[in-house]
């Protein structure tokens, strides 16, 4: 790997990396000592300020290149050298990581620690070529590395790391941070804990520790990560034990909106690599809830139920039931634009059919003939409103499983659980739609059908026996299985599996029967 790959080849560093294993401690210790009287006191605060102290700055440091380095000796880290990367009062840096950890690398840099590149601020690409510095572990720190036994499962998330984050900004499906247009936005916005966040704290945090002791991995995979193309090149997304963490995003400055359950390398993925996860060692089934939102905005506006199925067939090139499923497609569509124009190019770049306008706008028009109390609605971007509550939805699903000590997996519009698990969510999703619309769904009708994912509606006692009779066969590849028995021994040696996670505050404290 060459120093030219820097830019691509690399990740942001995490302030929030952390471990309690005793070798790393002694490394922490090592670079500590080797830094010199000098340099030890330029790091220390003065007097009677308070500051973070420079050992725990050198150990998330450590902690984070020592993580890459189990991934992939020669990955690089992109660290920011302005003061306003590192705010150690912000409730988003929990560590208190402040400015110093600029001078820590210039320090270790010097001393040989570290390889350095410098970041370039790009004026003449609208800032595409822009990137930070980079450093990586020099040979010297290699050979430290090399002699410690650490595992990648004894590195994780800080417990104090913030899961609960309000933004100006809109997200992404994987909850990548988008500026909107015409404002000076803040991009993390600071909030005083009330009893609604601090519970929602506590709901992510059992999460997260569920999630920390269980294994999941796409088995069929041969290496330890994928590449997929960007605007900005190949992107590397790491598929092990350390991508897992999960955070809730709300978005718009306001805690209605959004709210939906980001992160872990699964939301990363295309559904061709998702039917290959396992989840302790266990295969899984993706379950489709895709078209909720309609059925949300409907029973808002006080009605039972929402008709796609039009008295005729209005497009002659379409049967009755591509009709259906591409008045469903345009709805999803509708509600997520701010006009017809975007809603119809929305719509064409998700169907292989090829619609004109004024096709669409027949769709449309009959669509608010049997749906009058949705006609002020289309085109006015209810989606991200709408969002809020299919998360509490999600928050239900997940708190359930959870309690129960099951893991189960969110992405944007589906869940991915283990294959016995799937009457069980079915269970839950019909709950959770009660509890928060104080209406039950209806599978057959409420969910959108144009995919071949499995459904709601399809899961049955039936659908179960069968599944039980004959199970997802995937054939796991050597590369899985050994890190799989790893993480096993790993559980086993630290007594991960022992006992539930540790449930406190409002939670109750046992798991749910």
């Amino acid at each position: 790997m060459s120093i030219g790959d820097h830019k691509s080849h690399s990740k942001p560093l995490d302030i929030h990396a952390w471990s309690d294993h005793p070798e790393i401690n002694i490394i922490v210790d090592k670079v500590w000592h080797s830094l010199g009287q000098h340099r030890q006191a330029s790091l220390t605060p003065k007097g009677n300020r308070k500051g973070t102290q420079p050992k725990l700055i050198i150990k998330v440091l450590l902690v984070h290149l020592y993580e890459t380095f189990l991934d992939d000796p020669a990955f690089w880290t992109g660290v920011p050298r302005s003061t306003n990367a590192y705010v150690p009062t912000s409730r988003y840096n929990s560590l208190n990581v402040s400015f110093k950890i600029v001078q820590l690398i210039d320090g270790l840099v010097e001393l040989g620690y570290l390889e350095f590149v410098g970041g370039s601020n790009d004026k003449t690409y609208a800032g595409w070529k822009s990137f930070t510095s980079r450093i990586r572990p020099s040979h010297i720190l290699k050979v430290e590395f090399a002699k410690c036994t650490a595992e990648q499962f004894d590195i994780y998330k800080h417990k104090s790391k913030v899961a609960v984050i309000l933004s100006d900004f809109d997200t992404d499906i994987e909850g990548k941070l988008i500026r909107r247009r015409g404002k000076r936005l803040k991009q993390l916005i600071e909030y005083e804990d009330t009893d609604e966040t601090q519970r929602m704290e506590l709901m992510l945090y059992a999460y997260n520790s569920l999630l920390q002791k269980t294994y999941i991995d796409i088995a069929t995979l041969e290496k330890t990560y994928i590449e997929r193309e960007t605007k900005v090149g190949i992107q590397r997304i790491p598929i092990n034990q350390n991508n897992k963490f999960v955070s809730r995003i709300f978005s718009r400055g306001s805690w209605t909106n959004n709210g939906w359950f980001y992160g872990g390398f699964w939301q990363q993925l295309g559904k061709s690599y998702r039917k290959d996860i396992f989840i302790n060692n266990k295969p899984t089934i993706e379950v489709d809830y895709k078209g909720i939102h309609p059925s949300i905005l409907s029973i808002n506006k006080g009605k039972a139920s929402i008709v796609y199925e039009l008295d005729e067939v209005i497009l002659p090139d379409l049967n009755k039931k591509q009709q259906t499923k591409a008045l469903k497609l345009l709805i999803l569509a509708a509600l997520s634009a701010s006009s017809k124009r975007q809603a119809y190019e929305a719509f064409r770049a998700s169907s292989d059919l090829p619609l004109k306008d004024r096709e669409l706008s027949k769709l449309i028009n009959s669509f608010m003939e049997l749906n009058p109390h949705l006609a002020d609605e289309l085109f006015t971007a209810q989606l991200v409103n709408l969002m809020y509550q299919d998360s509490l939805i999600t928050e239900y699903v997940i708190k359930k499983f959870t309690y129960s000590d099951v893991p189960i997996l969110s992405v944007h519009d589906s869940f991915i659980v283990q294959y016995d698990q799937i009457l069980t969510l079915k269970k839950y999703m019909g709950e959770a739609s009660k509890a928060v619309l104080g209406k039950k769904l209806n599978y057959e009708r409420d969910f959108h059908n144009y995919t071949e994912t499995l459904q709601f509606k399809d899961i049955d006692q039936g659908y179960y026996n069968t599944l039980m009779n004959n199970p997802p066969k995937v054939e796991t590849t050597e590369r899985y299985e050994r890190t799989y028995n790893k993480f096993r021994l790993w559980v086993e040696r630290n007594n991960q599996g022992k006992e539930p996670y540790t449930v406190v505050g409002s939670w109750k404290g046992q798991k749910v029967e």
